[in-house]
């Protein structure tokens, strides 16, 4: 049921004619903000935190960074980039 609100309010931002701002680069437009409210990591189930600097979905407690690309988050987890904090190994311990 969340996906298939997310899916609609993807499909009223797509079809409102929002193109991306004149002398906008292509590919650069930003996240409508009303999704984070249904976007979770693929991974850990967790909320994400939007990075408009980056235009990137953060997820700290792993340390990846989905692209946010036209507007539209790609949160396919091969295409996330890890960022500066590493996650902990494979069935390691945490102290």
């Amino acid at each position: 049921a969340m996906l298939r609100g997310a899916t609609v309010v993807l499909r009223r931002a797509l079809s409102s004619g929002q193109g991306p701002e004149p002398g906008q680069v292509p590919g650069s437009a930003r996240l409508e903000p009303s999704l984070l409210r249904f976007l979770v990591c693929p991974l850990s189930k967790r909320p994400l935190r939007y990075d408009e600097a980056t235009n990137e979905l953060i997820n700290e407690e792993l340390g990846i960074a989905y692209p946010v690309i036209d507007g539209i988050p790609n949160m396919i987890p091969e295409a996330a980039r890890t960022t500066q904090k590493k996650p902990p190994a494979e069935g390691s311990k945490q102290p």
